[in-house]
C-alpha cells in the first residue's frame, strides 16, 4: 500500500523519520474514542429499555389473558345440584346463577307432547295426494266418548299446499319450514314409513289438522285430525308438568323449566312418590384456585418490574435496565392500587381484596389467606360475585335497567316515588311512558322502566367487577397509542438519531484527519527544506580550505 507523502519523506530519510500515520490515527482517536463510547453507552441503553419494555409488555398480556380467562369462567357462580339425578336435574344458567338455593322437590307427572302418527306408506317418497293442510294449535277437550272439542291459542296456525306429486318427505320438510310451534319426522315402523307430527308440548300446544275442501281423498282420508274426523292416530295426549316445590304446586307445559330460580334450570326427568332436594351454592375451592391464579400472576409481573427497575447501591452493572424510569414505576403503583381498591355497585358494598384474604406484603406481592376466604364468603357470598363478574340487578320484580351510557358509573342507586315521577339518588328523572332517564350524577344516562305505578321505592345495584376493571386498565396501558408502546416509539427514534450521530461523527473525524495529516506534511516538508539547507551548508563547509 503506499504511502503519504509524508511518511515517503520519512522512508527517503529526508523528513522527521516519525510514524505520522500512526501519530495522526492517535490523536483522531484521542478525539473519536470518547465521543463513539458515549453514543454506543447511550445506544445500548436504549435497546436494553426496549428490551425491557417488551418484556413488560409480555408479561402484562399474560396477567391480562389470566384475568380474563378467570372473568370467562363463571367464576364465582353458584352451582346447581340434584340429590336425585333420576327424577331431576338442577343446574346453573350460563353464568347468571347468584341464589344460595335449597328446595325440596315433589314430581308428580312429566309434561308430553301431543302427537300424531300417519298410516304406513311404502317409502319416503310416496306420493301424499294433492290438496291443503291447515295446522293449528290449542287445546282439545276430552269428554267420556271422544275428544270433541278444540280450542286455539295465540298461535298462528300454518296451512300446506301440496300437488299431486308432493312426497311424504317433501311434506315433512314444508311442515318443519312453516313453523317453530310443530315437528314433523318420518320413522320407520317395522313395516313401513309414518309421518310423526308433535306440538311444542304441553296441555294447551296440542294439534289439530284439517284438510282443505277442495283436498283429494288420498289427502283427506290420510291426515285429518278434526272434531269430526280423525285419520290421524293420537300416541301421546299433551299434558302439563305438574309438581311441587317447597309445598307449592305449580305446572308447565315443557319438562325444561327456566322461569323457576333466576339463573337455573331445572329438569324434569321422572316422576317421584317422595321429595328430593335442588340446592345451590358456590364453589369455594374453584374461587380458592382461580384466586391463587391471580396472586401467582400479579406477584410474578410485580417482582419483574422491581427487577427491571432496580437501582445500583455500589455496582452500576447491577442496575436494572429501567432504573429510575417513571412510567414503570407508575405502571408498578397501579398495579399494588389493586389491593386497596373500592369496588362498588354489590349490595352489601363496597367491598375490596382483602375482605377475601388477599393482604399485600411489604415487598408489594399479594398472598392469599385461605381461612379469611371461607370466613368472609360464609358470611357473605355476594363479596365473590364483586370481584369475579359484572352485575346490572333491581330488587324490584317491576323495575329494570333497560341502558346505561357511557357516562353512567358503577354504584348502587336509589329510586324513590315524589308525586308521580320518580327520583334516583334524590334527583329527578325524565319520564317518557314507563321509561325513566337519568340526567345527572353517577347515574346519568341510565334508563330504567318501572312497570307499576304501584312501585314506591327499589334498589339498583350496577356493579364493575374487579376482574373488569384490571382487565380496562391493562388494555389502556397496552393499546396501540398507550405509554408503553409511546416509551418504545420514542426510544426507537433515540437509535435512528444514535445512527445518525454516528454517521456525523465519522464525517467530522475524516476532515479532523485530513487537517492532522496536512500539518503533519508541512511539518515534514518543512524538515525536509531545514535538512537540505544543512547539507548545503556542510557542502560548502568542506570546500573551504581553511
Amino acid at each position: 500500500m503506499a504511502g503519504t507523502p509524508t511518511d515517503i519523506l520519512s522512508k527517503l530519510n529526508v523528513g522527521s523519520g516519525l510514524n505520522t500515520a500512526d501519530i495522526v490515527s492517535s490523536l483522531v482517536d484521542a478525539e473519536r474514542l470518547p465521543a463513539l463510547e458515549n453514543i454506543e453507552r447511550n445506544q445500548a441503553q436504549a435497546e436494553n429499555r426496549i428490551s425491557a419494555y417488551a418484556q413488560l409488555k409480555s408479561e402484562i398480556k399474560d396477567f391480562r389473558t389470566v384475568v380474563r380467562s378467570i372473568s370467562n369462567s363463571n367464576s364465582g357462580s353458584h352451582v346447581g345440584s340434584s340429590s336425585n339425578t333420576t327424577v331431576a336435574t338442577f343446574t346453573t344458567s350460563g353464568s347468571t346463577g347468584t341464589e344460595n338455593i335449597n328446595s325440596s322437590l315433589v314430581v308428580s307427572s312429566l309434561a308430553t307432547t301431543h302427537t300424531l302418527v300417519t298410516g304406513s306408506y311404502d317409502n319416503t317418497g310416496s306420493t301424499v295426494g294433492a290438496g291443503s293442510l291447515t295446522i293449528d294449535f290449542g287445546t282439545w277437550s276430552t269428554t267420556s266418548s271422544s275428544n270433541d272439542t278444540f280450542t286455539t291459542n295465540s298461535d298462528a296456525a300454518i296451512t300446506i299446499n301440496t300437488t299431486a306429486s308432493t312426497t311424504l318427505n317433501q311434506l315433512k320438510d314444508s311442515i318443519n319450514n312453516a313453523t317453530d310451534n310443530v315437528e314433523a319426522t318420518i320413522l320407520y315402523n317395522g313395516t313401513g314409513y309414518v309421518l310423526v307430527i308433535k306440538g311444542k308440548g304441553g296441555a294447551s300446544n296440542e294439534v289439530r289438522v284439517t284438510p282443505g275442501a277442495s283436498s283429494s281423498s288420498d289427502l283427506t282420508n290420510n291426515f285429518s285430525y278434526t272434531t269430526s274426523t280423525k285419520n290421524l292416530t293420537q300416541t301421546v295426549d299433551g299434558t302439563d308438568a305438574s309438581f311441587t316445590v317447597d309445598g307449592i304446586s305449580m305446572t308447565r307445559e315443557s319438562n325444561s323449566i327456566s322461569d323457576l330460580f333466576r339463573g337455573y334450570t331445572l329438569e324434569l326427568e321422572a316422576t317421584s312418590s317422595s321429595a328430593i332436594n335442588i340446592s345451590s351454592s358456590q364453589d369455594l375451592t374453584s374461587i380458592e384456585g382461580l384466586l391463587n391464579d391471580f396472586v401467582d400472576t400479579y406477584n410474578a409481573l410485580f417482582l419483574n418490574i422491581s427487577n427491571l427497575t432496580t437501582q445500583a447501591v455500589s455496582n452500576r452493572e447491577n442496575m436494572g435496565p429501567l432504573a429510575g424510569d417513571s412510567l414503570a414505576r407508575s405502571i408498578q403503583r397501579d398495579l399494588r392500587n389493586i389491593s386497596t381498591k373500592s369496588i362498588s355497585g354489590y349490595e352489601g358494598g363496597p367491598y375490596t381484596l382483602s375482605l377475601l384474604g388477599i393482604a399485600t406484603n411489604r415487598d408489594g406481592t399479594m398472598a392469599l389467606n385461605p381461612a379469611i376466604l371461607k370466613s368472609s364468603f360464609e358470611k357473605n357470598p355476594i363479596i365473590v360475585d364483586a370481584v369475579f363478574k359484572n352485575q346490572l340487578i333491581t330488587d324490584n320484580a317491576d323495575v329494570s335497567v333497560t341502558r346505561l351510557a357511557i357516562d353512567t358509573k358503577p354504584g348502587s342507586y336509589a329510586i324513590t316515588k315524589s308525586g308521580s315521577n320518580y327520583l334516583i339518588d334524590g334527583n329527578a328523572m325524565s319520564a317518557s311512558g314507563n321509561a325513566y332517564t337519568s340526567n345527572s350524577g353517577d347515574s346519568s344516562g341510565m334508563v330504567i322502566n318501572i312497570a307499576s305505578s304501584d312501585v314506591t321505592s327499589a334498589n339498583v345495584y350496577y356493579g364493575e367487577s374487579l376482574m373488569t376493571s384490571v382487565d380496562t386498565n391493562l388494555t389502556n396501558i397496552l393499546a396501540y397509542n398507550g405509554d408503553i408502546n409511546t416509551r418504545i416509539n420514542n426510544l426507537n427514534q433515540k437509535l435512528t438519531d444514535f445512527s445518525d450521530q454516528k454517521d456525523l461523527l465519522a464525517d467530522r473525524m475524516a476532515k479532523v484527519t485530513e487537517r492532522y495529516t496536512l500539518q503533519f506534511a508541512a511539518m515534514e516538508q518543512s524538515i525536509a527544506g531545514l535538512k537540505e539547507t544543512g547539507n548545503y551548508l556542510d557542502q560548502m563547509l568542506k570546500q573551504d580550505p581553511e
